[in-house]
């Protein structure tokens, strides 16, 4: 596997924690309009909450796979000037976007069955007579024992992709290892 050089002309080819935490900020702000809508049609009615719960976890997911697919970056990405690319500075596909997020999706799967499973639990009238932080509180009371688990392993693993991207030459996070990728200047990207 041919890499590009880590620095070229005094600049760093990689981006480092502080360009890809602004890109997960600005796709944050992106994201932040739907994510409110999503919540107080959550609010309406327990069956509307169910029927929404689904569809908007496929979107949010699917956000970060076709961007990167399609275009080597989140908006937030192209916005700060990086791209995701293979380690030559070529293109990525749908597959190398699919293994990046393969563990974010599995993590946000599992919350969704657990957010169905609380949803199903609760008192219908009781869910929608709730302002939104009770209404939170009521879904947590009714998660299974084994989230607590989940929830500690998702910490472990947010971390660790921070801890690994700070501490290898090419800034690459785990998910950059498991799909074969490395995050650029745009400048270095083809």
């Amino acid at each position: 596997m041919d890499f590009l050089p880590i620095h070229s002309n005094g600049s760093s080819v990689y981006a480092g924690f502080w360009p890809r935490l602004c890109a997960g900020v600005a796709d944050a702000l992106i994201l932040m309009p739907v994510a409110f809508l999503f919540m107080w049609l959550q609010g309406i009615d327990r069956s509307l909450a169910i029927a929404i719960t689904i569809p908007s976890s496929i979107l949010f997911a699917m956000y970060t796979v076709f961007f990167n697919a399609r275009f080597g970056g989140t908006p937030g990405k192209l916005a700060v000037g990086i791209r995701i690319t293979k380690p030559d500075g070529s293109r990525i596909g749908w597959p190398e976007a699919w293994k990046r997020s393969s563990v974010d999706i599995a993590f946000a799967f599992v919350v969704l069955v657990v957010e169905v499973w609380a949803l199903t639990q609760v008192d219908p009238s009781t869910y929608a007579s709730l302002p939104w932080m009770e209404r939170m509180q009521l879904l947590q009371e009714h998660w299974p024992a084994w989230y607590d688990s989940v929830d500690t392993l998702l910490n472990v693993w947010i971390w660790s992709e921070v801890v690994v991207l700070l501490f290898n030459r090419r800034k690459r996070a785990i998910h950059d290892f498991i799909a074969g990728t490395v995050v650029v200047m745009k400048e270095f990207a083809e």
